[in-house]
């Protein structure tokens, strides 16, 4: 498990590249949640708040190495993210300073006014194709070791994909538009895989299997894909989880009719 640290507990290296970019911590309000940071705080400054994350290499790898993607995916996502104002690595950490976001999560519930938004987000995210010089991983070399050969031609793909559209991470601001954060599990691959992740994510919600497969079906990228493309990203993913997502198995099958 990630140590978590707090702001007096990070070397002063780290501290101090903060303060440099933004201005003095008047305050740290440290942040909870499912993120695997080693340390994550909204910080106020003389100029107002931002979020900073930072992960320390040694202890929390792949947090760092998210963080690589974290940054090759803020040159694409535009609006729809919060803007990176600084990166760096530093005394063994790597370290980013976002702008703070203002809101609420979106209520991922399929009877919820925000599914309306969470869909359209989606499509937004599906639509950018960045070329292979903004650095992004792919699907397939995130999963390729659960991935037989044959099975790795449906996973490829040049649409932009966050692939972790939980309610944590769409925000709702005071003004009705709809941010994604932590875009650490950002990939490129085919557009209708996001549907399957999004159906994941309402799974963890609550819903129950068989309304989640009719909901994911009214989407043309998801039915119109073969159903051995749609398992082999289940069974990826059911290694991926080291077997503990036996469930994907079921969450690509076609809805059963009546």
């Amino acid at each position: 498990m990630t140590r978590r640290y707090v702001w007096r507990e990070l070397p002063h290296q780290v501290t101090e590249f903060v303060e440099k970019a933004v201005g003095s911590a008047l305050e740290v309000a440290s942040v909870a949640g499912p993120h695997t940071s080693s340390f994550a705080a909204i910080v106020t400054t003389p100029t107002g708040l931002v979020f900073v994350k930072a992960a320390e290499e040694a202890t929390a790898p792949l947090s760092a190495r998210a963080q690589t993607s974290e940054i090759a995916a803020s040159t694409v996502t535009g609006i729809l993210s919060p803007r990176l104002l600084h990166h760096g690595a530093v005394d063994g950490w790597r370290v980013m300073v976002f702008e703070h976001v203002e809101g609420r999560p979106v209520r991922l519930c399929l009877g919820s006014p925000d599914m309306a938004q969470v869909v359209g987000v989606m499509d937004r995210i599906g639509r950018i194709q960045p070329g292979r010089s903004a650095g992004l991983p792919t699907l397939v070399a995130r999963l390729r070791e659960h991935l037989p050969p044959a099975r790795i031609s449906p996973l490829c793909g040049n649409r932009l994909l966050h692939t972790d559209l939980t309610s944590a991470n769409m925000i709702i601001r005071p003004d009705g538009r709809l941010s994604v954060v932590d875009w650490g599990q950002v990939a490129l691959g085919p557009r209708w895989a996001e549907v399957g992740y999004l159906g994941a994510a309402l799974l963890g919600e609550g819903h129950n299997l068989g309304e989640v497969r009719r909901w994911m079906w009214r989407f043309p990228d998801w039915r119109r894909t073969p159903l051995t493309a749609r398992r082999a990203l289940a069974e990826a993913m059911i290694g991926h989880t080291s077997g503990r997502a036996t469930w994907w198995i079921s969450l690509v099958d076609p809805p059963i009719a009546g």
